[in-house]
């Protein structure tokens, strides 16, 4: 979608530019990968997206294995994501959180952690709704 156009496009300038950037996002379950062995058996994967993987160019992305609810947000905690971000932020050596997207949960949750660390934080609206 746009956001993660967005999300990765800022990523590459930043990394070419020579900033440490990182990604944290939930875990995906992607759509299962079918194909035909040579005796027309069909054979289906299951497919998981989850870890730590790194993308073309040198981004790490930390796939959290968080719930994801409506619209692939995920559910709110403030208190079970805590551990695992404070670990990521704190291993990653992480300056600033930008978070994405007004209806991401994660992302607000992130910043918030932030402001407890002392952290700098910078959030960008994605999300355009009425004025009316």
């Amino acid at each position: 979608g746009g956001v993660e156009n967005h999300i990765w496009s800022l990523a590459f300038h930043l990394l070419r530019l020579g900033h440490k950037v990182i990604v944290i996002t939930h875990a995906y379950k992607c759509a299962d990968n079918e194909y035909s062995d040579e005796d027309d058996t069909t054979i289906r994967q299951k497919s998981k997206r989850s870890g730590v993987r790194y993308l073309p160019g040198g981004l790490k992305v930390y796939y959290c294995p968080f719930l994801p609810m409506v619209d692939e947000d995920c559910m709110p905690t403030f208190t079970v994501s805590f551990p695992l971000l404070r670990w990521i932020f704190i291993r990653e050596a992480i300056d600033i959180v930008h978070s994405h997207q007004a209806t991401s949960t994660l992302a607000n949750e992130a910043v918030t952690y932030a402001a407890e660390m002392g952290l700098g934080s910078i959030y960008t609206d994605h999300s355009l709704f009425g004025f009316d």
